[in-house]
């Protein structure tokens, strides 16, 4: 699912550039045409949500649960990073059809949020969700080990202490 419709990518960009984006045989099309009816205007709009996906996977900060609950600001700004994209995967369509320029300037601020979302950065300003994709890489210390009294510690004449072969402390 698109965390954009087309009513919202009409309501931030021209609808005669998009229009000219979307159509494939480069006469201008119609206003009314240019709807959420658009297939190419839809697809543009769900790959650039499935690279927001790609994004906040990557970055371990958020997850598509939270993003989908996003009210106020926080759903605009995602909206507005969504609609870039779509104006960004659009032009790839027709690159003839406006400067690769333009494009890059009105695209520069979604890719920095994408770069900043893959960094695992507090783009949209939720508290800090998901640690379970986080390997916990901290074992047990050397105290812990010595104070649990197995084998190793038992017959420390066969085996090297807990000191020599694990940390100290936490």
């Amino acid at each position: 699912m698109a965390y954009a419709t087309a009513d919202d990518l009409i309501a931030r960009y021209d609808v005669d550039l998009i229009g000219d984006l979307t159509t494939d045989d480069r006469d201008t099309q119609d206003r009314d045409l240019i709807d959420g009816s658009n297939e190419k205007l839809s697809v543009a709009l769900e790959d650039a949500s499935g690279e927001v996906d790609v994004a906040l996977l990557a970055g371990g900060h958020y997850t598509v649960a939270q993003l989908e609950g996003l009210t106020g600001n926080s759903r605009s700004h995602l909206v507005r990073i969504v609609c870039a994209l779509a104006m960004a995967a659009l032009y790839q369509r027709r690159p003839e059809a406006t400067d690769a320029e333009s494009i890059e300037r009105l695209t520069k601020d979604a890719r920095d949020a994408i770069k900043a979302l893959r960094r695992g950065e507090n783009v949209f300003g939720l508290p800090a969700h998901i640690d379970a994709g986080k390997i916990d890489i901290a074992g047990p210390s050397a105290i812990d080990i010595r104070h649990r009294n197995d084998l190793t510690a038992r017959m420390s004449r066969y085996f090297p202490t807990a000191d020599t072969r694990l940390p100290r402390g936490r």
